[in-house]
């Protein structure tokens, strides 16, 4: 049996080599740093806006724990919430509608709270100058972090993994599960201190305040004046008030989340190729080899049956689609088994942080007062350290007013939760794929090496 162009020493080729791209004399290749900020930005804003249109068509009452880092729509939201208990109470006083009537106006409730109705409502209050004042700055901050998550993912596993540092469009041998875990808790990492401030704003957020501290002629105060304020006045302290649980989230989170994508979508996709395709008779590969022709020169050696030669076949074009897919639901479901217990601890513990900053405020007009006084600077690190305490008794306090265990408390919720976040992070992820292969340098097509005949994965 005449061995294939790859064999070394007669042997087939090992299932991890191909054939990498050629470095050009000069050494100039397309710039990876460049294509993975145009990979992160384009995986962020897809996933930013795919959640909310996964939204729009899963309606459920507004969570605390929605999987976008910060909600666009949450004052547009409150505004509809107090219109909504308005009209409420004044449809409850007229008693002499008709059943069509309240149909019809419940029909039309449920239509100003999608997202389109919640758009169109408050810039109907407020005017377009609502839009650059409360809606993009929280969908920017979206962007932003996603984009920040992404690229150091990108350049992290670039440094684990020498072939994905070339920006190839087919990363082959592909990445071992310990690299791609790594660069998603260091990433994810990254992204926690980077959207703490975000956090912060996020945890002490009310828009009843930008409503009753607005210009004075019934005009909002914009998310941009709130937010520097706000963080001026809890300063770099509270701003980490809260982070260790968003650190949990985000660095174990994304390892998850990252490593299960890429075990999924290569090593399973490849396993599975060669064993569909493993050890096939020569009719089958001449069946599957006219299937699917080759063109260039690889099409001419089939068509020629040159027994020196090896027959090249392709697999399905379905087949690794399906395997992106795959991998894309597999990772955004074991991320949420993390994230959402450690999600309802977090908003259970964001509600100690206003007390936090009241008593920090405090201990700075005691300082001022009495500067000759000394000072216990490990002081607040207890306070930071017992409110975690009374988060978690105050978690297990009211699973056990609830009759439930602790563990059915913390997943109460999670199927629908589920179902509203997975297919948008899957939408992200299988376009951050997507453009990451457009965006790669030019390569030669991987190809397997079996028996007499070679699998090409182009």
């Amino acid at each position: 049996m005449p061995p294939g162009r790859d064999d070394v020493g007669g042997s087939p080729q090992d299932l991890y080599r191909g054939i990498l791209p050629v470095v050009p004399p000069d050494g100039s290749l397309d710039n990876p740093s460049r294509n993975n900020a145009a990979t992160a930005a384009s995986a962020a804003g897809v996933r930013a806006l795919s959640a909310q249109a996964i939204a729009f068509y899963f309606r459920a009452p507004v969570k605390a724990f929605f999987r976008t880092r910060v909600d666009y729509l949450a004052y547009a939201r409150g505004v509809h919430q107090t219109q909504a208990e308005l009209l409420a109470r004044a449809a409850a006083n007229h008693q002499t509608a008709s059943r069509l009537g309240l149909t019809l106006r419940q029909a039309w409730m449920w239509a100003r709270g999608t997202t389109p109705g919640l758009l169109t409502s408050v810039i109907q209050q407020h005017g377009w100058s609502i839009v650059p004042q409360q809606i993009l700055p929280p969908l920017m901050a979206n962007v932003g972090v996603g984009a920040v998550l992404y690229t150091s993912y990108l350049h992290i596993l670039g440094t684990l993994h020498e072939e994905t540092s070339r920006a190839a469009k087919r990363v082959f041998p592909p990445p071992d599960p310990i690299h791609t875990l790594t660069a998603g808790f260091l990433a994810g990492t990254i992204q926690s201190v980077v959207a703490a401030p975000l956090d912060a704003i996020q945890a002490r957020y009310d828009h009843r305040d930008l409503i009753s501290a607005g210009d004075g002629n019934g005009r909002p105060r914009s998310m941009w004046s709130f937010s520097a304020e706000k963080l001026r006045e809890i300063g770099l302290r509270g701003v980490f008030a809260g982070w260790g649980l968003s650190f949990l989230k985000d660095s174990f989170g994304s390892a998850i989340f990252f490593s299960t994508f890429e075990y999924v979508k290569a090593q399973s996709y490849y396993r599975f190729i060669m064993w569909y395709y493993g050890g096939l008779d020569p009719d089958a590969v001449d069946v599957l080899a006219q299937k699917r022709p080759l063109t260039g020169q690889a099409g001419a050696d089939n068509a020629a049956k040159d027994p020196s030669r090896p027959v090249i076949i392709r697999p399905h074009y379905a087949i690794e689609p399906m395997f992106l897919l795959l991998a894309g639901f597999t990772a955004s479901f074991s991320q949420h088994l993390l994230l959402h217990p450690l999600t309802h601890i977090q908003v259970q513990h964001w509600d100690h942080l206003e007390d936090l900053d009241a008593k920090t405020a405090k201990m700075k007009s005691l300082a001022t007062a009495n500067p000759e006084k000394p000072r216990h600077k490990w002081r607040m690190l207890r306070a930071y350290y017992h409110a975690y305490q009374e988060t978690w008794a105050q978690c297990v306090a009211e699973a056990t007013t609830e009759g439930r265990g602790l563990t059915r408390w913390l997943y109460r919720g999670f199927w629908w939760n589920t179902i509203r976040q997975v297919p948008s992070t899957s939408a992200g992820l299988i376009i951050f794929e997507l453009v990451r292969r457009k965006y790669g340098g030019g390569s030669e097509p991987v190809r397997v090496a079996k028996d007499d005949y070679e699998i090409l994965l182009d």
